[in-house]
């Protein structure tokens, strides 16, 4: 059996000894008493913690969405300057950073001010217009909203963009553009790429019109560019298109509805130009044509076959 020893080096009597081993005794049990307290602590504590990350996780929401509601309302905020042309009429626009935009027939343009020189440019459109986008020294982005997850964003360039009923649309003259289907979450906030086109000179690119996976871009090199941007020099210009094309652009410039009398009439095929703002001339021209006649009446245009 080992003996007892003093920190002096003394055997300690047994009286003392006695002392001493009770202590020991004592401090082991304090010690096991406290480890199940710790526990039993620990227990509690957890419940309280799982409750407190649950609270914390509803304070990120409430934080995010907050976010997302001051965005929406500074973007709310600054005057909206906004351009329109009635039906057959063109319309020159020059933009607060220098940018020349042509506006054709029953379109409308708008942007917020003031621009600033560090964020995007953004307008947007409804109908169509050439754009000549100012390039900046600092490389400052330049947007064309088209529709809500719809747009085309350059640096400096020169296009035709289209928003009608039945097509959206990016004809690229100069430059390089990127024509973007996006789909926005929290009204803008996040914004996630669908699909996307970068389009060279001579090129254009248009949307399907659908949205999720379905959406899709056309990208092609038409044949005559110059079809496309002919209203900025007061002229309606045709490349063997449909009659049922030529119905398209008649109702989406000048306002007319149209019908045909006989659906074959539609395929017929037309080239050719006359003056944007004298539209009777192309009238003549398509009943001449394809011995047609065309009657109106107010806004209603009627195509049949002319009488023998």
């Amino acid at each position: 059996m080992l003996a007892m020893v003093s920190q002096d080096n003394k055997t300690l009597l047994p009286a003392e000894k006695a002392v001493v081993w009770g202590e020991i005794q004592h401090r082991i049990s304090t010690s096991e008493s406290s480890e199940i307290e710790t526990s039993a602590l620990v227990r509690k504590i957890n419940p309280i913690w799982s409750k407190a990350l649950r609270l914390a996780a509803s304070f990120v929401g409430i934080i995010m969405l907050s976010v997302a509601i001051y965005y929406m309302v500074v973007k709310e905020q600054g005057e909206t300057v906004q351009y329109a042309t009635i039906y057959g009429q063109v319309k020159r626009v020059l933009l607060p950073d220098g940018s020349e935009v042509i506006l054709n027939a029953n379109s409308t343009l708008s942007f917020k001010k003031p621009w600033n020189s560090e964020s995007t440019r953004e307008v947007e459109l409804k109908g169509e217009a050439f754009f000549k986008v100012s390039r900046q020294a600092n490389n400052q982005k330049f947007k064309v909203k088209l529709q809500d997850n719809v747009s085309i964003e350059v640096l400096g360039t020169q296009f035709t963009a289209t928003q009608r009923s039945h097509v959206s649309r990016v004809v690229l003259k100069e430059g390089k553009v990127n024509f973007s289907i996006t789909n926005d979450i929290l009204h803008g906030l996040f914004t996630e790429t669908i699909k996307q086109e970068t389009l060279k000179p001579g090129e254009l690119a248009a949307w399907n019109g659908q949205s999720g996976s379905q959406a899709e871009i056309e990208k092609r090199t038409p044949a005559h560019l110059e079809v496309f941007e002919a209203f900025q020099h007061n002229k309606l210009m045709f490349a063997d298109a449909s009659l049922m094309e030529v119905a398209r652009v008649l109702e989406d410039v000048y306002g007319f509805e149209v019908t045909f009398s006989n659906n074959d009439l539609m395929k017929r095929r037309y080239t050719g130009s006359v003056p944007h703002d004298k539209v009777e001339v192309l009238f003549i021209a398509l009943e001449k044509l394809f011995d047609l006649e065309i009657i109106q009446a107010g806004n209603q245009l009627e195509i049949k076959k002319a009488l023998m």
